[in-house]
């Protein structure tokens, strides 16, 4: 499943902030009822004062942790009202989507096909609980996305054992780039990590999955 969501805490936090006030603001002209809007307001004010205490100076591995859960939760909540109220509504124009962060869809068939290419991915520590991820072109040897690939799918996933398939890796996002910054917690360093990438062409079809790597966090 492709993911709008920013990765990194700061930039998740603002465009949630922004989502909310959005749907606040114009629930009513998109025949949204006025306490999915309200819910969820409340939610993220509660969201942003647990995430400045877990990210301060006295944060603790508990509070990260319930932050994090916090913004799972949020997550699903938020990919329920896309599903519910905004994706199939036709209040809700492609102006509208891009001033709740959402992605604008392209109506118009894509003459792309399904990439064929996989890419050979690349991770490398590049800070402190910090890894950078390069999906290889594998027929060039470059950093460099093949012809029929739109952009690059990043999935990766803190655990114990690698997955038997890339696709079940827990955490995935969408880049058009072929690198990718992974930034952690100073709770997850030293833990074991699994990553993959495939190519997608524009309308999210995926190709084949890179080889899972696994590395260790800094």
């Amino acid at each position: 499943m492709a993911s709008f969501f920013p990765r990194r805490g700061a930039d998740f936090l603002e465009w949630l902030k922004n989502f909310s006030l959005a749907l606040s603001e114009h629930a009513a002209a998109w025949g949204i009822l006025a306490q999915v809007a309200s819910d969820l307001a409340a939610k993220v004010a509660a969201y942003e004062a647990l995430y400045a205490l877990a990210t301060g100076e006295n944060g603790t591995s508990a509070l990260i942790l319930e932050k994090d859960a916090a913004r799972l939760a949020l997550e699903t909540q938020i990919r329920e009202i896309k599903n519910k109220y905004i994706d199939y509504n036709d209040a809700v124009t492609d102006p509208n989507r891009d001033r709740l962060g959402l992605p604008i869809y392209d109506r118009k068939p894509s003459p792309k096909p399904r990439p064929t290419s996989r890419p050979v991915l690349e991770i490398v520590p590049s800070n402190n609980r910090q890894h950078t991820g390069t999906a290889i072109n594998q027929a060039s040897g470059k950093k460099t996305k093949p012809d029929d690939a739109y952009g690059v799918r990043y999935s990766w996933e803190i655990r114990d054992a690698a997955p038997a398939n890339a696709g079940d890796l827990r955490h995935s996002v969408f880049r058009r780039k072929v690198s990718e910054v992974f930034d952690y917690d100073e709770v997850d360093r030293g833990k074991r990590i699994f990553y993959a990438a495939c190519y997608e062409n524009a309308k999210g079809e995926s190709g084949p999955w890179s080889d899972i790597v696994e590395a260790i966090i800094p």
